[in-house]
């Protein structure tokens, strides 16, 4: 028992492990905004615009102690570099997916302070960087969706919409189904 809570508090340290500012650079899973010299080979890369994303299916995770992760997905600008991480859960039971994400509001919250959400029920640190999201798949199992950021991501998505159109700042939509957060 004391192993999985062990494994629970560094897998939410890993989560909650990014920048409030621009002077620690530090992003989740040991990476650090900015350049990039060395990434793990993604299961899936394709590139849009300014951006090169770089999908981490569960079966390539580079990670063994992030046993509850579906997919990761780094967001790396072309001239920012490492700019924003999507982790996605693995699909989990209610109570699993309630436990997690408590683990991880409360971590936010001593990191962080009180976060915003949404009427969507997306909960948000501003200072953080952060955004957080449940998905239902309805039909009982749930997943944990958050969004990090970092200090040159607003520059990355000016330039990104200029060349496409669309802003990059929500597309991390795009993993929610219908945009439905619960």
């Amino acid at each position: 028992m004391r192993t999985v809570v062990l494994l629970s508090v560094l897998t939410v340290g890993s989560l909650l492990n990014f920048s409030a500012g621009a002077v620690d650079q530090s992003a989740p899973f040991g990476f650090s905004w900015g350049p990039v010299d060395k990434i793990p080979r993604p299961s899936i890369a394709a590139r849009e615009g300014n951006v090169t994303l770089l999908v981490y299916q569960r079966d390539q995770l580079f990670l063994t102690e992030l046993r509850d992760t579906e997919e990761i997905v780094l967001e790396v600008c072309k001239k920012e570099g490492l700019q924003q991480i999507v982790w996605i859960s693995r699909l989990l039971s209610a109570a699993e997916e309630h436990d997690k994400f408590e683990a991880i509001l409360a971590e936010g919250m001593r990191r962080y302070g009180k976060p915003e959400t949404s009427e969507q029920g997306i909960t948000y640190w501003d200072a953080g960087g952060t955004t957080m999201t449940r998905i239902s798949d309805g039909q009982g199992l749930h997943r944990i969706l958050m969004v990090s950021t970092g200090p040159g991501f607003n520059t990355c998505s000016e330039e990104y919409g200029s060349m496409t159109g669309d802003p990059l700042r929500d597309y991390w939509r795009r993993f929610l189904p219908n945009d439905g957060a619960r």
